[in-house]
């Protein structure tokens, strides 16, 4: 590649633009990938508490305790020492994580009146006076207290900018004889519904109970006899329950824990500690002992394409950032993938130098659009997207500054480039073509394909049958289901046929899949790399989900749509470049969201297209050798590197491919006149009516590509023969005119004005008028008669005449003397108004002198900024 000169330019400097992507979350308020459901994951973040205090007026039972304010104080106080030992815990932990309670007291400073007297009642009772307060907060649409529970605390969550909420019914009994529930309930004093929402307490408990419980509202388990069992798993990691009382591994001692009970649970609030399995459960793990949490260790995902922008002396960045999400393995809840990690900013480094913050974000999702400047003499840029959290950053794009690259962290990519100038040199301004593509083949060039695809309107309609097909078996999996997949047309009539599975409660087909009751599952006979499946949003929010499994039925890749609207499309991929997803399950995610089924797809994509750089890039490719073939658009480019036009990349596991590359030059053009590329009328004369044929045919419109325009010949449209219909075409034709010379021509000297030099290369007229010719189509244009100078050669003057039309492609033209040269024509630089053409009729003067006048045509140019070009 050449290297970059740029001396004398004056260097432009663009400000990124940076814009919040669509992302999984539906509030602003919510982790990112969480649900509204999702309220209480891992103990991590800002956490909303809201405390109740139930007052009985004596309505439905006989009022026997009243609160007095130092009870409610009392038991703010006990909530708050409790709160407080977990945050003193995780600093025994990290000091890179926080843990921030909000509490809302209102409804415990003023108490919520309830025609119950709870303590006098069994625990089982919960379900009246907990439905009492949410009908009293407008919270009783789904008829389940567990799901209006989680509305309340969703609600809470956004009011009070929190990234988890959940409740605490506190129950007077401060003057009850034991403390306790009446007996034949299920609980004696404090119980609590895990994962977000709500536990319950006698206000006489110590704070240590508020600290046990709140364990339960992120997931963790009991560990005492009676409780908690040690087969039970649960948590973010999905924990197995390991210092539950019934461990029965020989020599086990059970360690202190605040999710034990009696002498064990006070010993570990006293000391500060708790067994690891414990704290596991709640998303406290730090696998590799750097101080952040597996939850939240997971680097950012940023993807894009860079190159350098000659015309503006700054390097060019446009992509995307996203946080990355680990694997929700919980048992329990909706099994999201979420994460509170924001990206903090956009960084870049040249040459290995000091990291520089280019924008500041404070998002979990980003565009990116940059144009950074670089020094002289650069030769590497880096880029990256940084978290909130020290360590947690992108893969960074790496790139020579003076070439085109694309991000790549799992297969093979690189650039399909023109060589315009066809030196065989990689010039800064030679780029590929926008929608050519690049395709995986044989070794003798045959395209090859690595999908499957299933399309349910390929088939006939009706149940699928056992050998349907040798490389998958798709069934159903889930509690209506028995297992039988049949393609039918779907019910609305407007997705042709669907995928279905057999409802063994209703003995029908149907095509609605859900979150557990009807799931598509597909194994695989050998696994594979990628899977795709096009789903359908049936009903609001319609959210869809593939989980990939390995043989050993472990999770090991999953992605998740965003809401979707009825009716609306997306296709959602899961890959592997390990090449061992064994069997996948396909379904809707969270409970009454329901999807429909269309097109699946098995194996990598083999061939992809490329961006208006040229840049591709194949994913999710297991290791293995490939070939790789570059396809022009059309059949006016020739490969030159590789000349067979055939690469073959060796993809070692985990090392991704890069600058995977394929050079082009022009064919000659069959819209190309082959005596004379200038002459486009193909009439043997060379004038400005063959600039003006083909800046008619550009004002007509249509695709530049000639292959799909559909012209005959002549005219001969494409002088520069690469294939294309554009301003550069008519451009060399005038840049032919202004520089071609002719014999020994001489103008009149009698006018009143001397007349401008011919087509010859005669010197112009000296005309004795008040102006001297301009010479603007002769050779050296001298004309010397006397008055004011021409506005044409006047540096000064605000809108100038040059017979330049705007192209293309950049370029410097060289006009000849007197008009002012180098020019530089840039579409960002300067505006061509076609309507201001002119086609201008020399007079022709009775001469002895044989020669043809030229029409020269003429374009306003309005300069909009200059560059000084040394």
């Amino acid at each position: 590649m050449s290297q970059r000169s740029r001396k004398n330019r004056r260097k432009q400097s663009r400000q990124p633009r940076l814009e919040v992507l669509e992302s999984r979350q539906l509030l602003a308020s919510l982790p990112f990938g969480a649900q509204p459901g999702d309220t209480g994951e891992f103990m991590l973040g800002r956490i909303a508490v809201t405390p109740v205090v139930l007052e009985s007026d004596g309505s439905i039972d006989p009022n026997q305790y009243d609160w007095s304010s130092s009870q409610i104080q009392e038991v703010l106080s006990n909530l708050r020492q409790g709160m407080q030992w977990w945050v003193d815990l995780l600093h025994t932990k990290t000091t890179v994580h926080e843990l921030e309670w909000v509490i809302d007291d209102q409804f415990a400073l003023n108490p919520v009146e309830t025609g119950y007297e709870p303590i006098s009642r069994v625990s089982n009772d919960y379900r009246l006076w907990v439905r009492e307060f949410l009908t009293g907060q407008g919270y009783n649409a789904t008829g389940g207290i567990d799901s209006d529970m989680r509305l309340f605390n969703d609600a809470q969550r956004q009011r009070l900018n929190t990234d988890w909420s959940f409740t605490i019914f506190i129950v007077n009994s401060h003057f009850d004889s034991d403390g306790n529930f009446a007996t034949g309930g299920s609980f004696s004093r404090a119980f609590a519904f895990a994962g977000g929402l709500y536990f319950v307490t006698p206000s006489t408990r110590p704070a240590s109970t508020y600290a046990h419980e709140t364990g339960h509202m992120f997931w963790a388990r009991d560990e005492y006899a009676g409780g908690g069992s040690y087969t039970q798993r649960r948590g973010y990691y999905n924990t197995q329950n390991l210092n539950a009382a019934d461990n029965p591994t020989p020599g086990f001692v059970q360690q202190p824990s605040i999710m034990t009970a009696g002498g064990l649970l006070q010993q570990a609030y006293n000391n500060l500690v708790s067994a690891d399995a414990t704290l596991e459960q709640l998303g406290w793990k730090d696998s590799d002992s750097d101080g952040i949490f597996d939850v939240l260790d997971v680097p950012i995902q940023m993807q894009g394409s860079g190159y350098w922008d000659a015309a503006n002396n700054v390097y060019r960045f446009m992509g995307s950032a996203q946080v990355g999400t680990l694997q929700n393995l919980n048992s329990s809840g909706l099994r999201n993938d979420i994460t509170i990690n924001e990206i903090s900013r956009i960084e870049y480094r040249i040459d290995g130098g000091n990291w520089q913050t280019v924008q500041t974000v404070n998002a979990y999702t980003t565009s990116i659009d940059l144009a950074i400047p670089v020094p002289d003499g650069s030769s590497q840029i880096e880029i990256r997207a940084a978290g909130d959290i020290a360590g947690i950053e992108s893969q960074s794009y790496s790139s020579q500054v003076d070439r085109p690259n694309i991000t790549n962290v799992n297969g093979i990519s690189g650039v399909a480039w023109v060589d315009d100038d066809r030196d065989k040199v990689w010039d800064e301004t030679e780029f590929g073509r926008l929608d050519w593509f690049v395709d995986l083949v044989t070794s003798q060039g045959t395209p090859i394909s690595l999908q499957t695809v299933f399309d349910p309107d390929n088939f006939s309609a009706g149940e699928l049958p056992n050998n349907f097909s040798s490389r998958v078996v798709f069934s159903t999996n889930g509690t209506l289901t028995d297992g039988r997949v049949g393609f039918f047309t779907d019910s609305s009539g407007n997705l042709g046929r669907t995928f279905h599975g057999y409802n063994a409660s209703t003995q029908s087909w149907s095509s609605v899949w859900t979150d557990g009751t009807q799931r598509l599952q597909a194994n695989f006979a050998s696994p594979t790399s990628q899977v795709e499946v096009d789903i359908v949003g049936n009903g609001t929010s319609s959210i869809g989900r593939i989980d990939a499994y390995n043989s050993a039925g472990q999770l090991i890749a999953r992605t998740t749509s965003p809401a979707l609207s009825n009716g609306q499309r997306v296709t959602l991929r899961v890959g592997r470049i390990q090449n061992d997803i064994s069997y996948v399950i396909v379904g809707a995610q969270g409970s009454g969201r329901s999807i429909l089924i269309d097109n699946f797809r098995m194996g990598a994509t083999s061939s992809v297209p490329t961006n208006n750089q040229g840049q591709y890039r194949f994913d999710n490719l297991p290791a293995g050798t490939y070939y790789v073939k570059a396809r022009p658009s059309s059949n006016t480019y020739n490969s030159i590197t590789p000349a067979s036009g055939i690469q073959t990349v060796t993809l070692v596991a985990g090392v991704p491919a890069t600058n995977v590359d394929f050079s082009f030059e022009y064919i000659s053009s069959a819209w190309q006149n082959p005596n004379n590329r200038y002459n486009v009328d193909n009439n043997a004369v060379v004038n400005a009516i063959d600039a003006l044929i083909i800046i008619n045919e550009l004002n007509r419109g249509g695709d530049p590509d000639l292959s799909k325009r559909g012209l005959s010949t002549p005219p001969y449209v494409d002088v520069s023969g690469d294939g294309f219909l554009t301003a550069i075409d008519a451009l060399q034709v005038i840049n032919y005119l202004n520089n071609r010379g002719g014999a020994s021509g001489e103008g009149d000297t009698s006018g009143s004005n001397g007349s401008s030099g011919g087509s010859s290369s005669g010197s112009g007229g000296s005309g004795s008028g008040s102006n001297g010719g301009s010479g603007f189509n002769g050779g050296s244009g001298t004309g010397s008669g006397e008055g004011e100078a021409s506005l044409l050669d006047n540096p000064n003057s605000e809108v100038r005449r040059y017979a330049i039309p705007n192209g293309r492609l950049q370029d410097v033209v060289q006009l000849g003397p007197p008009l002012m040269g180098p020019i530089y024509v840039n579409p960002t630089l300067y505006f061509w108004d076609p309507s201001t053409l002119e086609e201008e009729g020399m007079e022709h003067e009775d001469d002895d002198h044989d020669h043809e006048h030229d029409h020269s045509l003429m374009v306003d140019l309005v300069m909009t900024e200059w560059d000084d070009f040394g």
